[in-house]
């Protein structure tokens, strides 16, 4: 099992990782088989149903609510830690959702597994704000480039972070990114017309209710 992640064995491993093998249905973590599918993905999960992307899926809470809630969509989620794939995928389990897939891979490796055109959509939910070293930040100017590949001409990125000065430096990038355009943005999520169809992340759960958090919110189309 280690070979699929390490180029050399440790003494010790997260005990996590041997159970990412007891869901296969929900799980994909070798990027072989994950490759195999780029571009029919459809077939995978046996329909024409639109499909989203999440990066980022945490302990998949977001990635299952929204699959529950809206069964006619497909819902694809990269996250890179071992517990949280299988929190993830023993939540989708007991509702015995069929429409959701946990991915172990990096966001920036998604062209590698998706195809042309083949996603409607896609969440970047509470990514790291990386202060002081924004250039790690997950969305950025660059990222549109792999997005461009993937996504077709309608497409959305649902955005949510609780980080004000990346809200800010996404609206303000966004404005240099040519066929993408930002369709709606608010400082206030929880206070605007949107939250109607807001589905709560764990990060959402733990802190916006307790703390009184602002979350900003933006979405942003493909236009070409």
């Amino acid at each position: 099992m280690w070979q699929h992640f390490f180029r050399n064995p440790r003494k010790n491993y997260n005990p996590y990782m041997e159970k990412l093998k007891d869901h296969p249905e929900y799980i994909i973590y070798d990027k072989e088989i994950m490759n195999s599918y780029k571009g029919k993905w459809n077939e995978y999960f046996k329909n024409d149903n639109p499909i989203y992307l999440e990066i980022g899926s945490g302990n998949g809470n977001f990635a299952v609510r929204n699959s529950e809630k809206n069964r006619d969509i497909n819902h694809m989620a990269v996250e890179l830690r071992f517990k949280r794939l299988v929190i993830s995928a023993e939540k989708a389990q007991k509702r015995d959702l069929k429409n959701v897939v946990f991915f172990r891979r990096r966001g920036e490796q998604i062209t590698d597994f998706i195809g042309e055109n083949e996603i409607t959509g896609m969440y970047i939910n509470f990514p790291d704000p990386w202060e002081g070293k924004e250039k790690n930040r997950i969305l950025q100017p660059n990222l549109f480039s792999n997005i461009d590949k993937i996504m077709g001409k309608g497409g959305k990125l649902f955005f949510k972070t609780d980080h004000y000065g990346y809200y800010c430096d996404v609206l303000e990038f966004m404005a240099g990114v040519d066929g993408y355009e930002v369709v709606y943005n608010t400082d206030d999520l929880y206070n605007s017309p949107k939250l109607e169809n807001n589905i709560s992340t764990e990060f959402e759960d733990l802190f916006v209710i307790k703390r009184s958090m602002k979350i900003n919110y933006i979405e942003i189309e493909k236009k070409n």
